[in-house]
């Protein structure tokens, strides 16, 4: 006699179930470093886009800048956009931008992710500034 059988066996199914759970579990692993990736990305466009912004404030301002007698000039757009770094959870080197005008300068922000602890290396962004010589009369 001939005996059929309809379905799976329990055995089967508990081995689909493993490599499915095995499957998912992978899939959420990727999701959370896409996440993370995509994080470290924001804030690096961020961070950019401020240090541009002081280098364009400088730009603006650049004869007042360099002249030696309105030096504060220079500290006064320093102190302000070290304050909006602030306002945004990021910090500046403490040397770069210098304190006070220097015709060549790195712009150094930093940021930090509480959820991403073990990534501190790539939290950093620093700019080269050459301005170009006083041409102004």
């Amino acid at each position: 006699m001939k005996k059929t059988t309809n379905g799976f066996a329990l055995f089967e199914v508990l081995i689909a179930m493993f490599i499915t759970g095995v499957a998912l579990l992978a899939l959420a692993k990727t999701e959370l470093y896409i996440l993370k990736s995509s994080q470290s990305s924001f804030n690096y466009t961020v961070a950019t886009i401020r240090g541009n912004s002081f280098i364009d404030t400088i730009w603006l301002d650049l004869c007042n800048a360099q002249k030696s007698t309105s030096a504060s000039t220079y500290i006064v757009h320093r102190n302000l956009w070290l304050s909006e770094l602030s306002a945004a959870n990021m910090t500046a080197d403490s040397n770069n931008p210098p304190a006070v005008y220097t015709q060549e300068m790195n712009v150094t922000i930093s940021w930090s992710d509480s959820r991403f602890i073990d990534d501190d290396a790539n939290n950093t962004v620093t700019m080269a500034v050459k301005f170009p010589d006083s041409g102004c009369g």
